[in-house]
């Protein structure tokens, strides 16, 4: 860590004194002088060992309120009030290095761990490993600078520190390809390679620009010929602090009409109006300034005749029709971005078109047929601004009008109606979906005069395709539609009589292609469309008629029989379960016991209503319980559908997850879960735990089957990742991958699963970022995040691979924690290694530990258990024991100190 702020800091001049000023850092020693440097400039005095004599304690981990406290100083102590409200619920205000963290979480370095219910924890005694303290200093490098200059309370954002935005006058002459950007040297001093290049719409980008410097080749005098290769938007805005939400600002539009059209902007429309005594006129467009990313409006005119002997004709028959339209087309666009430290947590661009049509279809004679007439192109471009980075985003949109006919009549029909829907997209924890919003109407009128028979449909397309700096993304289509079947008929001596049922509304198109990876998160070659067609407006308006109601388009579904047969009896073996802050127990009989911060104190209670179960998984703020019957029941937070009830509503008391039946085993995810049926299947739901159904239009709010699973005979989960053993010994797995977790050799994430490198598995255990599995001949393997060397290969090196556990030998079973491994061997006796901080491995101290390191008076286990920085082991008298983290009570023992060696589990102990 010295030599890192050392470094950040430039590597300052600076000599060493001769004599250390530290007890435990002998001059000369590895980082001696950046050590001394840190203390020399206040950041870092070390610990007062007495007698005058103080320690640095190079050797030991540093812990996250610490390097709170170095980052402040290093900062030269900024002026800063410290909140009187603390905003993590693990640092109470006036606590140790109080100041010194909510500082760090108002600059954006820092914004801790989201618990859910608006709720985020700091963390203050985990210790900070390299990968979180480069993030430190990347956030602490970066410019801060105001959301929206015009709303101070949009807070701020953070630009990389190796953004270049690039000014209008820099860009005047720019020549800008693919993979070039060409500017006068003189333009181009401060460009370097490795800096993100960001503009707007300029003379130089009329796509806007956004791209990271590979190489920069100079010609003093002459051009900078600048090579580049695509960049995403966290690439240059490495923090939002919290989810912004911008408007698009228009930057200039315009409309390229069809040689037919007619582009009238300056009279205001009005309604159509149909006087029966003459033909109707259709109302004049008009343009308006305002905050729209575009506003045009045109009036359209065609006349086609009906073809004989000409099947392939647009119209056939004898007749003719004439179509007047007049459309006023404008949309708004909204983008919101959550990101935090180059990761995307959120994102959507959303645009929604308001179009007014105006139509009216004059028939004559005998027609049959379709026509489409294309009105013109329409071209706009707008920005949102994230702070000073611009995203620039061009619309590009056809318009055609469209009429169909099919009768004999003398008819004229006209029918004016306003439009409005949104379109885009929506990103959020690794879950993506469409928004193809359902329109509003307004503004609707109707009118006809007719003499004979005679089907009519007029409608407008409008089809536009988003780019987000050039790249396409976003593809909609609206079609406002009027449809009505006018029947006329005459009896001698009589007045006519007729009916004619009216329909408006709106078709629907939106699609997302793989370009808008740009925003950060990559779809790879996936596309989908949704298409809907919506009813909004039905009428008669002819008077004494009666409306023939079309059948229903959607009948009522035959319900799927339930299995109702026994399950066979089956034996309770008592288990232990956790998450960060609560503790669960299954009993021998089936009940369920709770402790730690979401329970009346910290000695085990009943949970209410639940009984028959034999298993419990704990998730982020969600709990899963299995029971004997094959049901699943859960309660917790429900915000990301993690309940699979369907609904985003939480609940404390279980509830059964309908339509779940056969299951024999659950696995809790970060927001969702996973489980097993009897049949083999694996069913998921809740947020990033679809596997390949994950790209669907929409996020699955209840269960729902990943169908490439079969043969399936175990199940795990980490908060991002799941697993799937096989019958065959093969192991498959899905997932974020950030730390090589799926175990393919890359980093990249899978949204389907993906066979890991290992064969002859037995057994899976998933925890944070890493996996266990023992193999058939009895080895034990592992892979993934080894920051604190949890996979017990002796390193801290990640592996993207599986690497045998050092030492193990006699293994009975695996079991994974947050940042620790656990071997349940066949003696009885519990090995432990990794994190260590909190006394999770269960060796007697707080040292890291690499290796297997038996856990401390432990003999005759039958079951291990894994917890978040803590764990339990069932010996065979009965009994239970827990060591490890114990700040809310998990260990269940009736006090909050953290327990390195293990205590007896629900007896009030000691505190230490």
């Amino acid at each position: 860590m010295a030599a890192f702020l050392y470094r950040h800091a430039g590597s300052p001049a600076f000599t060493a004194p001769a004599v250390s000023p530290f007890t435990d850092v002998p001059a000369g020693a590895a980082f001696y002088k950046e050590i001394t440097w840190l203390a020399s400039e206040g950041i870092s005095t070390g610990w007062d060992a007495g007698a005058g004599k103080r320690e640095y304690r190079p050797l030991s981990p540093i812990a996250r309120d610490a390097m709170a406290a170095f980052l402040y100083r290093y900062a030269d102590k900024p002026a800063f009030t410290a909140p009187a409200v603390s905003p993590f619920v693990d640092v109470p205000a006036g606590g140790g290095f109080y100041a010194e963290i909510t500082w760090l979480a108002a600059s954006g370095i820092s914004t801790g761990w989201d618990v859910g219910n608006g709720v985020r924890e700091y963390r203050p005694l985990n210790g900070i490993a390299r990968d979180a303290m480069a993030a430190f200093l990347y956030r602490y490098a970066g410019q801060k600078a105001p959301a929206d200059p015009g709303n101070p309370a949009a807070g701020t954002v953070t630009v990389a520190p190796d953004v270049e935005i690039l000014e209008p006058s820099q860009l005047e002459t720019a020549l800008v390809t693919a993979d070039t950007v060409v500017l006068p040297s003189d333009q181009a001093t401060e460009i370097k390679p490795n800096d993100v290049l960001v503009s707007g719409v300029t003379t130089g980008t009329p796509d806007g620009l956004l791209v990271r410097v590979v190489q920069v080749v100079r010609d003093p005098g002459g051009n900078t010929l600048v090579k580049t290769k695509p960049a995403t938007l966290p690439e240059a805005v490495v923090s939002t602090g919290g989810l912004l939400e911008v408007s698009g600002t228009p930057v200039r539009s315009e409309f390229i009409p069809e040689p037919d059209v007619v582009v009238e902007p300056d009279a205001a429309p009005t309604a159509t109006k149909l006087d029966t005594e003459q033909s109707p006129e259709m109302a004049q467009p008009f343009a308006e300034a305002s905050a729209d990313v575009f506003n045009k409006s045109m009036t359209f005119k065609k006349t086609v005749k009906g073809e004989f002997g000409k099947p392939d004709a647009p119209l056939t028959g004898n007749g003719s029709v004439t179509l007047k339209s007049s459309v006023t087309a404008k949309a708004t666009a909204k983008m919101t971005l959550d990101v935090g430290f180059l990761q995307l947590k959120e994102a959507s661009v959303v645009v929604t078109p308001s179009v007014k049509a105006e139509h009216s279809v004059t028939a004559e004679g005998s027609l049959k047929g379709q026509v489409t007439s294309k009105l013109g192109e329409l071209n706009a471009w707008f920005t949102f601004w994230v702070g000073p980075v611009p995203v620039a985003v061009e619309g590009e949109a056809e318009m055609n009008a469209n009429f169909a006919l099919d009768g004999d009549a003398q008819v004229v029909f006209s029918s004016s109606q306003t439009v409005s829907s949104g379109h885009g997209f929506k990103y959020k924890n690794g879950s993506f979906n469409l928004v193809n919003d359902k329109p509003s109407t307004a503004g609707i009128q109707n009118q006809y005069k007719a003499s004979a028979s005679l089907t009519v449909r007029a409608s407008l397309d409008f089809d536009a395709t988003i780019k987000l700096y050039g790249v396409a993304g976003i593809t909609f289509g609206m079609g406002p539609y009027a449809t009505t079947t006018i029947t006329v008929t005459a009896a001698s001596g009589q007045q006519l009589s007729w009916t004619c049922p009216l329909e408006l509304g709106v078709e629907g198109r939106l699609g997302v292609t793989a370009g808008i990876e740009i925003m950060g998160f990559d779809l790879g070659e996936w596309e989908a469309t949704v298409t809907k067609s919506w009813p909004l407006f039905t009428a008669n308006p002819c008077q004494g008629t009666t409306v023939i109601q079309p059948p229903p388009t959607n009948p009522t579904p035959t319900p799927t029989p339930t299995n109702t047969s026994t399950p066979e009896p089956e034996v309770v073996q008592r288990s232990f379960t956790g998450s960060s802050t609560v503790a669960y127990e299954v009993q021998s009989d089936g009940t369920v016991r709770t402790w730690g911060a979401d329970a009346e104190g910290s000695l085990p209670e009943p949970v209410p209503g639940l009984s028959g179960v034999k298993h419990v998984a704990a998730g982020h703020g969600a709990s899963y319980a299995v029971k004997l019957d094959g049901t699943v029941w859960a309660w917790g937070n429900n915000s990301s559908y993690q309940l699979g009830d369907g609904s985003t509503e939480s609940r404390s008391t279980p509830a059964p997850i309908q339509g779940l039946s056969d299951v024999v085993d659950v696995a809790a995810m970060y927001d969702g879960a996973i489980a097993l049926k009897k049949d083999g299947s694996v069913w998921a739901w809740g947020l990033y735990t679809l596997g390949p159904d994950a790209m669907q239009p929409q996020v699955r709010p209840v269960p729902a089957r990943l169908t490439s699973l079969s043969s399936i005979t175990a199940i795990s989960a980490g908060p991002a990742a799941g697993y799937a053993l096989k019958s065959d010994g093969t192991l498959w797995a899905w997932g974020r991958n950030g730390t090589g977790e799926l175990g393919d050799g890359t980093t990249t994430e899978r949204l389907d699963p993906i066979k890991v490198n290992i064969a002859n598995v037995k057994s899976i255990s998933a925890g944070n970022g890493t996996a266990y599995a023992l193999k058939t001949d009895g080895t034990a393997w592992a892979w993934g995040n080894n920051s604190w060397g949890q996979l017990g290969d002796g390193t801290t090196t990640w592996r993207h691979l599986p690497v045998a556990i050092s030492g193990l030998s006699g293994v009975a079973t695996l079991e994974a924690g947050d940042g620790n491994g656990y071997a349940l061997m066949k003696d009885g006796t519990v090995r432990g290694w990794g994190y260590n901080v909190l006394g999770s491995v269960g060796s007697g101290d707080t040292n890291e530990r690499h290796l297997p390191t038996p856990v401390v008076g432990v003999t005759g286990a039958v079951a291990v258990f894994g917890g978040v920085g803590y764990a339990f082991v069932v010996l065979g008298n009965g009994d239970a024991l827990a060591w490890g983290w114990n700040e809310y009570g998990q260990l269940g023992d009736g006090t909050n100190q953290n327990r390195p060696t293990p205590v007896p589990f629900g007896v009030h102990s000691t505190p230490l």
